[in-house]
């Protein structure tokens, strides 16, 4: 009964049961423009927020005055790589670590997904360390993935895309691409990882079978990451995340080549998840995070989430874990490339071409 009811749902979604009339309406301001593609965001513990710009630089941006922060590293700016997410460790104040993800240069025309940890002195990255590398590197120049967050345990999680190779990577579990993985502030392996002492896995990898995961973000109310990616057209993807469970990729999927042909004849199969909500046509999701705040009334507990297609901030209205309902807000805004709830609870949107916007309400 309850897959019956979960294939309803995700059928009713298809077809647009669940979009409704928006019960809220928000305006925008520009808080940094110089910025044309803002991939990541994230705030030091006096307010300063921190910004990646795809290109290459991390800004700081302390309310006045915008400033360019060194030793960042290098990086394959081309196709969807350059330089990505950046996060904050929770426990900044005693350690000073920042994290950033990034397409990382492998010699020739290869590149990978990798994370590095710096302290930040200043408007300085010191005692840089790379804690994350995901193997192989590829040719390709999409498919990163690259989104950083940190579980209420304290635990880190990289998603990492199948670089664009979905017949091997995604369901093999012994690299690191189509995977979100688990580990330490310092990326060692937490003793219970759900593959740790499996001798043909990356010890690293939380869950596999994805496709290129732009969107992590922990649920404040249950503490479970919830992840979204993109579909190839149509079948892009929200998950709540379990350890060790297979999405399914590309053996399962909601949407088709870009030719319009097939890759797969089947939706679901034993032993592979179920997306909370899909779309079709895909909406190319990237960014999300959960509204904590009262700013935004009844917003509260829900999630956002960005679209780069259609250049809209989309709501998923979550009820006792579930999505039940979506919406849509500021169609047109541009392509929304990042989401985040800053420490003043004001929500920050990232939107190419136009830089960071704040979330009013009407």
């Amino acid at each position: 009964m309850k897959n019956l009811m979960s294939s309803l749902f995700l059928c009713l979604t298809l077809y647009g049961w669940s979009q409704s009339a928006n019960d809220f309406s928000f305006g925008t301001e520009v808080v940094i423009s110089e910025i044309n593609i803002p991939w990541g965001m994230d705030w030091l513990p006096n307010g300063d927020m921190l910004v990646t710009d795809i290109s290459g630089t991390l800004y700081r941006w302390n309310g006045a005055k915008l400033q360019a922060i060194s030793g960042t590293p290098e990086v394959v700016v081309a196709g969807q790589g350059g330089l990505l997410d950046v996060r904050v460790h929770p426990d900044f104040a005693r350690n000073g670590w920042v994290y950033l993800s990034y397409s990382k240069p492998m010699g020739g025309n290869l590149a990978t997904t990798a994370v590095m940890r710096s302290k930040l002195q200043g408007n300085a990255l010191e005692e840089s360390a790379e804690v994350f590398r995901a193997e192989p590197a590829s040719d390709t120049r999409h498919h990163y993935g690259s989104r950083i967050v940190f579980d209420q345990a304290g635990y880190m999680y990289i998603s990492v895309g199948d670089r664009g190779n979905r017949d091997e990577n995604p369901q093999k579990l012994n690299n690191h691409c189509g995977k979100i993985h688990r580990m330490n502030d310092d990326g060692s392996v937490p003793r219970d990882n759900p593959f740790a002492g499996n001798p043909i896995a990356m010890q690293t990898i939380y869950t596999y079978g994805h496709r290129n995961p732009q969107g992590l973000a922990v649920n404040p109310e249950t503490g479970e990451v919830w992840e979204h990616e993109h579909g190839p057209k149509g079948g892009d993807e929200v998950n709540v995340l379990k350890p060790k469970k297979n999405y399914g990729w590309p053996v399962i999927s909601y949407g088709i080549n870009y030719n319009g042909t097939k890759f797969t004849e089947i939706t679901s199969k034993d032993g592979m998840e179920q997306p909370e909500v899909y779309w079709v046509p895909s909406i190319a999701p990237s960014g999300m995070d959960f509204v904590t705040s009262d700013k935004y009334g009844k917003l509260r507990g829900d999630l956002l989430v960005g679209s780069l297609k259609f250049g809209y901030l989309h709501r998923c209205d979550v009820e006792d874990n579930k999505i039940v309902k979506e919406e849509k807000y500021l169609e047109g805004i541009g392509r929304v490339r990042s989401v985040r709830q800053g420490p003043d609870g004001f929500v920050y949107l990232g939107v190419e071409g136009k830089g960071v916007l704040r979330l009013l309400p009407d």
